[in-house]
């Protein structure tokens, strides 16, 4: 009824009329049953003509109500029809508020914008930027629209940047591909590795057969670089007397290699302790040189340790006296390599020991009685901050080097000792100033310095050899034949000793009449240096046709060797002469001399 001045006038009308059906059914309902209770009396007509009425009346309603219904549909899409525009302009409203808002926002951020708050962009200079910009980037200048040019050489950064990039990432694509081939190369590498170690097993015996040294020589020269100088001389000495006199001889290079391959290291860069000057000081005798010296007193000496007897502070004096122990720990600390000798001599009792180089020592010098020969081992070791070589024998007793020659127990430093002409140079040290003996002679034990140790440790004769260089040259076979010499006179005694420990006084019985031939022995009797600035005058036509079978270009910087070699012949027969010609070229030691051999007088 309220919303009755909002309808149109055919849709009141409906109202209306369901409102009167509505009422009029109600009277009739009311008729019907008042007509129920009189219908005893007239025997029901009057209710059947007020149902037969209310039922015109109901039909009457049920069209009304469809009316209304479908009238009641129309409004409701139209209210929805009204609903979907207020709710797209709701929403086009709340876009443009957001829109708003965003735009405020933007324009609260420019103006709160300082051109030096974010990251710095460093830009090539304007002039670059002309030279190199492409032609789309130089259409609009700084004049006329400045914001737009800064854009532009940003744009060019960006490109150039992106260059760089890809030029970045094909290098790393070729790295990782180089990496990739490198891999598959050092696996290659890797078994070419083992398949030569397998051939040079395999050539171990074919060069004892045929009395090469190829792998050995290998070796040594592969670790010789890592010795001290003086045990390097020494070594070359060994060698050369192995190769020459003794084929028996075995040396041996033992030790801590890693370290020494670090010391060699800091020797290249310049950090090497055995670079170090002498320091064959004691270390109070350093600290009292500092203390003088720093105008201190006696304050570190006698002060008790608290500093106050000189100029300077406690602290202070405490780090020069750790810096002074340290550098005397490295003056008397000795190379990690060593070099040992072996050879046949006599039987030492005990036999050689079953452990290593330090194990094994024996007690006394007692030998007993035997004919086989014992292996004897000498191993040398090195300070390379002095230049000293201390020498013992392993599995032996001390006793054996002592006095070997003259009188040389090793029990003083040999400075100055060495034999005139014999290369070795007496250790440098400052005047009036005393020598560490007891420290430097305790940091080489269980080893002794001998003077004989040092004369083969002295530095090896450089171009020609003089005489005077000689005796050093061949000092390592005497000290060798004097060992073996000691050791045999030795076996000698404790024979002896032992056939007089039986009470048996006869002489021993004499040797056998029948000695067999003497060896056939052959001797140098004479040699000499050709000189090559003479030319061919004074070369025999067989030293002519020698060198000339050798280019010209290996000729240079050569010297050449002329020497005869003469051998007796047994029942009074001529002897037999052979000449040689040595020419030692450039490369030497790299490669071999070469050596020519003919007749003079044939077998």
């Amino acid at each position: 009824a309220r919303s009755t001045g909002a309808m149109s006038a055919a849709d009141q009308h409906t109202a209306a009329r369901q409102l009167s059906l509505c009422a009029s059914l109600r009277t009739r309902l009311a008729e019907a049953v008042a007509a129920k209770s009189s219908a005893v009396a007239d025997g029901g007509a009057s209710a059947s003509a007020v149902l037969a009425e209310g039922s015109l009346t109901l039909i009457d309603l049920k069209a009304v109500n469809r009316g209304v219904w479908e009238l009641v549909n129309s409004y409701k899409e139209r209210t929805q029809r009204a609903n979907a525009g207020v709710d797209a302009a709701e929403l086009k409203l709340q876009n443009l508020q957001y829109e708003k808002n965003h735009f405020l926002r933007e324009i609260t951020h420019l103006r709160d914008f300082r051109p030096d708050a974010g990251p710095k962009i460093t830009l090539i200079d304007e002039a670059a930027f002309a030279r190199e910009a492409p032609p789309e980037l130089l259409s609009v200048t700084k004049s006329e629209d400045p914001h737009q040019f800064h854009l532009n050489r940003l744009q060019l950064e960006l490109r150039q940047r992106k260059a760089l990039c890809e030029t970045r990432d094909k290098g790393l694509a070729e790295r990782a591909a180089a990496a990739e081939r490198n891999a598959e190369k050092q696996g290659f590498l890797d078994g070419l590795q083992a398949q030569l170690s397998s051939l040079v097993t395999l050539s171990h015996p074919l060069q004892k057969l045929l009395d090469q040294r190829s792998s050995q020589r290998w070796a040594e020269r592969r670790k010789l670089p890592l010795l001290a100088p003086p045990l390097q001389a020494l070594y070359v000495r060994a060698v050369a007397y192995r190769d020459t006199a003794a084929p028996q001889l075995e040396l041996f290079i033992v030790g801590d290699i890693a370290a020494a391959e670090e010391m060699a290291a800091q020797r290249l860069h310049g950090g090497s302790r055995g670079g170090k000057p002498n320091s064959l000081f004691s270390p109070r005798q350093k600290r009292q040189r500092v203390t003088r010296g720093s105008g201190g007193g006696e304050g570190d000496e006698a002060g008790g340790g608290d500093g106050r007897g000189g100029g300077g502070g406690g602290d202070a004096a405490d780090k020069e006296e750790a810096d002074e122990d340290d550098e005397d720990d490295d003056a008397l600390r000795a190379h990690p390599l060593h070099v040992r000798v072996s050879f046949r001599a006599g039987r030492i009792k005990g036999g050689e020991p079953a452990g290593d180089a330090e194990e094994g020592e024996a007690d006394d010098g007692e030998i007993e009685t035997a004919s086989a020969a014992a292996e004897i081992r000498l191993q040398f070791c090195c300070l390379p901050a002095s230049g000293l070589i201390a020498a013992r024998v392993l599995g032996a007793p001390p006793a054996l080097l002592v006095n070997l020659f003259d009188d040389d127990a090793g029990a003083e430093l040999p400075l100055g000792a060495a034999e005139p002409g014999s290369g070795l140079e007496p250790a440098a040290r400052p005047a009036g100033a005393p020598l560490a003996a007891k420290e430097v002679l305790a940091a080489l034990l269980p080893s002794a310095p001998f003077k004989w140790a040092q004369q083969l440790g002295a530095p090896l004769p450089s171009g020609a050899v003089s005489p005077l260089a000689l005796p050093a040259l061949r000092r390592f076979g005497q000290v060798i034949d004097a060992i073996a010499a000691r050791v045999a006179a030795r076996e000698t005694l404790a024979a002896e000793l032992g056939r007089l420990s039986t009470h048996a006084t006869a002489p021993p019985p004499p040797a056998a009449i029948h000695m067999p031939p003497a060896p056939l022995v052959t001797k140098l009797t004479s040699w000499r240096e050709i000189e090559m600035e003479s030319g061919a005058a004074e070369l025999s036509q067989a030293e002519a046709s020698g060198m000339g079978t050798v280019p010209g270009w290996q000729r240079i910087s050569q010297r050449a060797f002329a020497a005869t070699l003469e051998r007796a012949q047994p029942a009074a027969a001529a002897p037999v002469q052979l000449s040689m010609l040595v020419q030692v070229f450039a490369e030497y030691p790299r490669a071999a001399p070469r050596v020519t051999l003919w007749w003079d007088s044939p077998p």
